[in-house]
């Protein structure tokens, strides 16, 4: 028997996007997608881009970290929204846009209040331009299974010869059983022989349980690509479920893939645990454990590699010369104490891209209480210039970090903000670490003070040191 080799999108990303309330921060996604790409996934597709800053910085990030997948951001009957995209996605190896609509009459007039008929030369105009700016371009007809059958064969059609490579059908409901969805894609290739020419893809809802038989269905029938999600609260046909599947009985079928399963199991579990789409608490990464909800931290026989693995994992790239200065640090520390990934963060605040301060701290003045909104009076200097700001804000630190935002100009997004006491008593010192996102980067600032705001604008200005450093 021939053996037919399926590609694996990994729709993780983009579900997680639409379905959890909770939004995963950058770093979850960033590592939610490595761990994707360690296991060969051939396509991993992000959410929208839009116009949410931080979603195109996410999706620039990621064009340049994956080496093997396909990236995949999906598009609306919006041109701007294309060009949006493209100049997220435009710097990755393997980029690909994917022109997602509805193609069932309600879908149409409920998202885009809009006819069919006005819908076929949209789609033409838009494939062909997505095909301008991109080689690989997909189109996805949400809700085919419930559409008009010669409308979505016009449709595909247009998006055939428009030039998309890639076309997805879509069981959005999950209720088809399998010999069903084997009679409609077969249907669909009596209606659409174009399809021959180009890759088809299942995108099935497994509200039944019955996806994964539903897509070995499929794949008899034609099909040569698998969205799945890697978790089960997301809907979508589970990626561990499908290759349990296939393990079982991919031979006698004679189906695979190129993925490596080496380490499935514990890697969906650990995406499950990121997405928030098992009951399982969220887990550790792979380099830190965790004892009783504590951060257990590295071992003081760390060696550098394990270093060098933690670090990225927590979000932040060094150069090699700064991961020797923090190693020796690491060692050091490590012989009297516990080292925590704060420790770690704090390491890498203080001593990765140091850079000569462009703006110096030269006074500040806090006023805030129950009855008064918090104010912040800003003093930087910078070239012997002294620039001020006043600012009010939620909180006395919001303040100052809205009125130095004043001074520089500049937003920028603030990732995350930790503030600890390092000694006890009344008189305690505050040790400040900031988090800032710029252009994809994630730079980090470290500020110790007795006074918790001025830990914090110093740690808030160390970070904005090192964007304005690197940008010069």
């Amino acid at each position: 028997m021939k053996t037919v080799e399926i590609k694996i999108s990994d729709i993780t990303l983009r579900e997680s996007e639409q379905v959890n309330a909770a939004k995963l921060s950058f770093k979850e996604k960033l590592e939610a997608a490595k761990l994707l790409e360690k296991l060969l996934v051939d396509v991993i597709e992000t959410g929208a881009v839009g116009n949410v800053p931080a979603d195109a910085a996410f999706t620039r990030t990621l064009a340049t970290t994956l080496e093997y997948s396909v990236l995949c951001a999906p598009v609306t009957l919006n041109k701007k929204d294309i060009d949006t995209t493209w100049a997220a996605l435009s710097k990755a190896k393997k980029p690909r846009l994917n022109l997602v609509i509805p193609t069932s009459t309600v879908g149409l007039e409920y998202q885009h209040q809009m006819k069919a008929e006005k819908v076929l030369p949209l789609v033409g105009e838009l494939i062909s331009y997505c095909t301008t700016l991109c080689p690989d371009v997909e189109f996805t007809a949400e809700d085919s299974v419930r559409s008009e059958p010669d409308f979505l064969a016009q449709v595909l059609k247009t998006a055939i010869s428009s030039g998309a490579k890639t076309i997805t059908l879509c069981d959005s409901v999950g209720e088809l059983l399998p010999d069903e969805l084997s009679k409609f894609i077969a249907s669909i290739y009596e209606l659409v022989p174009e399809l021959s020419d180009v890759t088809l893809a299942l995108h099935c809802k497994d509200n039944l349980g019955l996806a994964s038989a539903a897509v070995l269905g499929g794949i008899t029938s034609g099909a040569k690509l698998i969205k799945v999600s890697s978790g089960t609260g997301l809907g979508t046909l589970s990626l561990e479920q499908f290759l349990n599947v296939l393990k079982v009985r991919g031979d006698t079928l004679g189906i695979t893939t190129g993925l490596s399963t080496t380490s499935l199991q514990r890697t969906c579990a650990r995406l499950a645990a990121l997405t928030g789409t098992d009951d399982r608490s969220r887990r550790p990464t792979a380099d830190v454990t965790e004892t009783n909800g504590e951060d257990a931290g590295l071992p003081e026989d760390a060696d550098i590699d394990l270093l060098r693995s933690h670090i990225t994992s927590i979000g932040y790239d060094v150069t090699e010369d700064d991961l020797e200065r923090i190693y020796a640090q690491f060692k050091d520390i490590a012989k009297s104490k516990k080292v925590v990934s704060r420790d770690i963060e704090a390491l890498v605040a203080e001593t990765a891209g140091q850079a000569p301060p462009t703006y110096l701290l030269k006074n500040y003045v806090i006023n805030s209480g129950s009855s008064i909104a918090a104010t912040a009076y800003i003093e930087f200097s910078k070239d012997g210039v002294v620039n001020t700001a006043l600012s009010a804000g939620d909180g006395p630190i919001d303040a100052a970090f809205k009125a130095a935002e004043q001074i520089f100009g500049t937003h920028y997004e603030l990732e995350e903000f930790q503030i600890h006491a390092v000694t006890g008593g009344r008189e305690a010192t505050g040790d400040a670490l900031v988090k800032l996102r710029h252009s994809g980067k994630l730079y980090s600032g470290r500020g110790v003070s007795t006074d918790i705001v001025g830990a914090s604008i110093r740690a808030y200005l160390s970070a904005v040191n090192k964007i304005v450093h690197e940008g010069n």
